[in-house]
């Protein structure tokens, strides 16, 4: 079973990355490009001879446009889309282009009064091109901000699916748990005290550290080999467990509760066969921010049609285990689950 691949959840990551530093350095950006503005008629009058450029004139000119660039950041853009808004800063920009114009025409002595159309098209088609960055910049924002309160909203639902997630999990093992002592009080086997107090450990571990969104992954593993032991008390010589463990570091944080439920099934269905010394394998290795889960155990298909319901739906926390990674580690996991008679293997990979 694969979800979205790492490099799409990476590309979501860098769009994001750039809205978030857009909102960040937004200052800087009206900066730049209000230099350009300010410094592109003198750097056309150094390509063009037939250019005059007269600073004062380009001052009034660049006065005018940041003006009504932020009068349509603040004020037009933002407010609610209606057909008369557009309208009205439409005979806005119109009246706009006449001050500009009229500006000009005093600073001159009334030279421009004859060329009013001309220089007004030319104003007009300059606003054009503000209130078009304004409003992409302005609809950059929204998005941003929009898309924090979306992932925020999820974040919410999804805290609150986990907690329920989690609320399944203590229910589930205590019904397999429970089971093993059961049978061992059967038996009236002296270890039974001993599973007890396993049990009382492990539920300790699930009421505390469970709870948690992030745990040690050396936590993980011995609360890990403790059911596993557990289990291997109950039945004895019925099953032959091979346990592997290699972490690089100790201390590396991971989702709890992660790997339990797939070693709970495999000790679920090699317990139901006949017979004894059914081999179960069981590996966890982390390297460099990369843990590797590997689980595999003997498996009869016709088990699944002579088990009574109760004890098939007991296999819920694999289908837990799955929305709880696809919820804690989107797009940064793999998990395959093969069943290749006689043989049930499970692996997963997470890159934490």
């Amino acid at each position: 079973m694969k979800y979205r691949s790492i490099n799409q959840y990476a590309e979501e990551e860098k769009s994001t990355q750039l809205l978030a530093w857009l909102e960040k350095n937004e200052h800087w950006v009206h900066f730049l490009f209000w230099s350009l503005i300010l410094l592109f008629p003198f750097l056309k009058s150094l390509s063009r001879e037939q250019y005059t450029y007269n600073f004062t004139s380009e001052l009034i000119d660049f006065g005018f446009g940041v003006a009504l660039f932020y009068i349509a950041y603040f004020l037009f853009i933002p407010a609610r889309s209606i057909w008369w808004k557009w309208l009205l800063f439409l005979g806005f920009i119109i009246g706009w282009g006449y001050f500009n114009f009229a500006a000009h025409n005093l600073l001159f002595g009334g030279t421009h009064q004859h060329a009013y159309f001309v220089y007004a098209l030319g104003y007009i088609s300059t606003y054009i091109v503000l209130i078009l960055f304004a409003y992409a910049l302005f609809s950059l924002k929204t998005i941003y901000k929009k898309q924090l309160e979306l992932e925020e909203a999820i974040r919410q639902k999804q805290a609150a699916e986990l907690s329920g997630l989690k609320a399944q999990i203590n229910p589930h093992f205590l019904f397999n748990t429970l089971n093993t002592i059961y049978g061992s009080a059967l038996n009236k086997e002296d270890r039974t005290a001993e599973m007890v107090v396993q049990l009382a450990d492990n539920f300790r571990y699930l009421l505390v550290e469970g709870q948690k969104n992030e745990v040690p992954i050396a936590k993980e593993i011995r609360h890990l080999r403790d059911y596993i032991q557990l289990q291997k008390a109950r039945l004895a010589e019925k099953v032959k467990v091979h346990f592997e463990v290699d972490l690089d570091d100790q201390d590396q944080g991971i989702a709890p509760l992660l790997f339990l439920p797939f070693v709970e099934n495999a000790f679920k269905y090699s317990s139901a066969l006949s017979g004894a010394g059914h081999e179960l394998s069981i590996r966890v290795r982390l390297a460099n921010g990369k843990v590797s889960f590997y689980c595999q155990n003997p498996f009869d298909q016709n088990l699944l049609q002579t088990a009574d319901r109760q004890w098939q739906q007991s296999g819920i926390g694999i289908q837990n285990t799955k929305s709880r990674l696809q919820m804690r580690y989107p797009g940064r996991h793999e998990l395959d689950i093969v069943n290749q008679l006689p043989i049930f293997k499970v692996a997963l990979y997470i890159n934490l």
